[in-house]
């Protein structure tokens, strides 16, 4: 396993996505819009957030931001409007919280983005269950995989960034298909 980042805008098409990200000249892979979500690959894992915001003020549209580290720690930032709205981190590390407490997320904050209410209880357990082999989520892409599915968002965002795309290792799951899938 590998760390990945991507971020997910619910409401814009993917042909809006790519002539937006063509016009900030963004590098970056984007999926074919699924069940109202569309999946972008960013290749600056360093400026995930910013994009992130800006997608979001653009569109007017919740963004999930979702990164993994060193295998096994999920954090996501969800941003509505262009404005950071919730962030969760799956267990404390000290490159990623100096110390400080891991971010916890908001379950009802994110199945309110979503318009998923009866997510709630399976986003709060999935949200503090601490990551074990015994439950799968020593690896974050499993976790991430579950969280997709409580918000009924596209599972081919879980395990692929930019990278793994370059290299060959195309994102898989219901509703994607390869050749929809666009480099801006």
């Amino acid at each position: 396993m590998h760390s990945y980042a991507n971020l997910t805008l619910v409401g814009p098409s993917q042909a809006d996505v790519v002539a937006y990200l063509k016009r900030l000249g963004t590098v970056a892979y984007v999926a074919p819009t699924y069940r109202n979500a569309t999946v972008v690959y960013h290749e600056d894992l360093a400026s995930q957030e910013p994009l992130a915001a800006e997608l979001s003020q653009h569109f007017e549209c919740p963004v999930l931001l979702v990164m993994t580290y060193a295998t096994r720690v999920l954090l996501y930032v969800l941003f509505d409007k262009g404005q950071q709205v919730d962030a969760y981190v799956s267990e404390p590390h000290e490159d990623l919280t100096d110390g400080a407490t891991a971010p916890p997320g908001d379950p009802e904050r994110v199945a309110d983005m979503f318009s998923r209410p009866t997510a709630i209880r399976r986003l709060t357990t999935l949200l503090s269950k601490p990551g074990t082999e015994g439950n799968g989520y020593a690896y974050a892409a499993n976790r991430h995989g579950d969280l997709c599915a409580a918000l009924n968002l596209p599972t081919f965002a879980v395990n692929v960034g930019f990278a793994s795309i370059e290299m060959g290792e195309l994102p898989a799951g219901e509703g994607f298909d390869p050749a929809g899938l666009v480099h801006t």
